[in-house]
């Protein structure tokens, strides 16, 4: 049931931006509208409001942290290992350890989490318990978010077809510092330990308190993020080949959907956690490579048509292997 309830829904709507592509009724324009919305609008909103409204944070919070970055980091590792032992040429290296570590977590796992804390059973976890780890795993994204930036340039500038040309590690700084998640994180923490949610307005008779009335609109703009960006994922992939390079595709996949949860499951053993937070950690594990990691590699001179082959052959792949997480952690 969790699987119907959660899994597709998410990829039901990201098949939505599919046909709506293909069909002419979205464009790329459009679609990088709806993805800077999404991504510089919607989800920090939907992050500010969350954090900054929660009545307290979970412990489990540093352990999701150190579980998803640590699975992150060690994957990025294993990337690196393969295609050297391989000798995969240096011009692709690159672009498939990027590919093999940099998931799909705000727009697609975070969605797909949210689903499954919200379905579970009311007589085991109270709403108090339910938002408490919402915002856990939300401010465990954000550094893991930053990682994929950094080591996604930090690959490609050391492997690629002409390395480190149009590139500059101040412009990265520059954009890691002006990157929306961050601030949205910061602004919601720095406003839950503040006088706002407690601040009002009196107006004659009538009070009007402060935090409801940005808490509401935030929560109106957040909650058009995810159908937003999951459109927007339809939408690019209908418009890149999986069929060129599925072959050395298959590689990248492999350790995205496989290896990567794989680690994830012996780091959170080690480290404590178990049932809901496990599971979810697991699944944020297992995402597919994030679409962005497509444009990157074209952009930095990277192997654009294996990029764009190892996103869509990853998403695909990565259905049954959610849902098979799913199952096996429910």
């Amino acid at each position: 049931m969790q699987i119907i309830n959660s899994l597709i829904p998410i990829f039901a709507v990201i098949g939505l931006g599919m046909i709506l592509r293909q069909r002419g009724f979205l464009t790329a324009e459009s679609t990088r509208a709806f993805n800077r919305f999404a991504y510089y609008w919607g989800l920090p909103l939907f992050l500010f409001y969350k954090i900054a409204g929660v009545e307290s944070f979970a412990s489990s919070e540093n352990r999701i942290l150190v579980a998803l970055l640590a699975a992150a980091v060690l994957t990025a590792i294993a990337g690196w290992l393969v295609t050297t032992l391989l000798r995969i040429d240096p011009a692709r290296r690159g672009t498939i350890i990027q590919a093999c570590f940099r998931g799909n977590l705000a727009f697609l796992g975070l969605p797909l989490v949210l689903f499954l804390i919200d379905d579970l059973p009311a007589e085991l976890f109270s709403n108090r318990q339910r938002e408490a780890l919402e915002v856990a795993i939300l401010i465990a994204l954000t550094p893991v978010i930053l990682f994929f930036n950094v080591g996604s340039v930090a690959a490609l500038a050391a492997y690629n077809s002409d390395t480190e040309a149009g590139f500059s590690w101040k412009r990265m700084g520059t954009s890691i510092l002006q990157n929306p998640l961050i601030w949205a994180c910061v602004g919601g923490v720095m406003a839950k330990y503040s006088q706002i949610p407690h601040a009002s307005l009196v107006f004659g008779d009538s009070e009007l308190e402060v935090f409801t009335a940005i808490q509401r609109t935030c929560s109106i703009i957040g909650a058009s993020a995810f159908p937003m960006a999951l459109v927007g994922i339809g939408s690019q992939l209908i418009s890149v080949s999986g069929a060129a390079h599925w072959k050395a595709s298959l590689l990248p996949t492999a350790i995205k959907c496989l290896l990567c949860p794989l680690l994830g499951l012996v780091v959170g053993r080690l480290i404590g956690l178990s049932g809901i937070e496990l599971q979810v950690t697991l699944i944020l594990c297992a995402c597919p490579t994030a679409v962005s990691s497509y444009v990157l590699a074209d952009q930095m001179k990277g192997d654009g048509d294996l990029a764009a082959s190892t996103v869509v052959v990853c998403t695909a792949f990565s259905l049954p292997t959610l849902a098979a997480l799913i199952w096996l952690t429910g």
